[in-house]
């Protein structure tokens, strides 16, 4: 008895499609050496040569900066009479931080610190809490230039100005937002010990306070790798 084309075709397809299976199947085998293939160089694993494991450090030095605004009381904040503004003031800062060099041009962590400052009649402090990272950009061009670093820092805190009559606090930014930012230079090594140069700039704000401040001193570094 005839068959039909029709039945042929549709027996013939499941033989088709494993035969088109065949090469990718192959392509799926490990190499016949047992090695594994071979990663992209994006993702290769890299030894650390300049940071690596636990990362700690503390950088302070002299500070300027000003503080301006009203009382934290609702019925103070925006009159002009309760307006204070401190002018320049001079005094000294930094902050320590821990956490963990993640390659050679990236460290993530944690940060504490401030600055205080007396200004005219005024006695002004801002600090807290900071998530801090450093990432050195230019690592990869010349040995000269990998201990360059670049800090970022946000997080919140406290900042207060009180009259030195008196001791009257003038000022008071409740629980303030801050922002940070500096460049430095690591390039003096003692063990795992790194330090050199650091300048850095914060800045904290609230609907009751407006603080800036600036830093330049000296940083000290730890890393437990490589």
């Amino acid at each position: 008895m005839a068959t039909c084309p029709h039945l042929r075709r549709a027996a013939a397809l499941p033989v088709l499609l494993g035969l088109s299976l065949l090469p990718a199947a192959a392509a799926a085998q490990p190499a016949a050496s047992g090695e594994a293939p071979a990663e992209g160089p994006l993702f290769a694993p890299r030894p650390a040569v300049r940071r690596g494991g636990l990362a700690a450090g503390i950088a302070g030095g002299l500070a300027l900066g000003s503080a301006a605004g009203f009382p934290n009381d609702v019925q103070k904040i925006g009159f002009e009479r309760h307006y204070t503004e401190t002018g320049v003031g001079i005094g000294g800062g930094g902050y320590v931080w821990i956490g963990g060099a993640l390659a050679d041009w990236l460290t993530f962590g944690a940060a504490f610190g401030g600055h205080g400052l007396s200004a005219a009649d005024h006695t002004s402090l801002a600090g807290g809490f900071m998530l801090h990272t450093e990432v050195f950009p230019l690592f990869s061009l010349a040995d000269r230039w990998r201990d360059v670093g670049v800090t970022f820092d946000a997080g919140t805190g406290v900042a207060y100005t009180t009259a030195d009559t008196g001791g009257a606090e003038v000022i008071d930014g409740a629980l303030p937002a801050r922002i940070g930012g500096g460049v430095f230079y690591e390039g003096i090594r003692l063990w795992k010990v790194a330090m050199g140069p650091w300048l850095y700039a914060d800045y904290t704000w609230s609907t009751s306070v407006r603080q800036p401040g600036f830093y330049l001193g000296w940083r000290t570094a730890l890393y437990t790798g490589p």
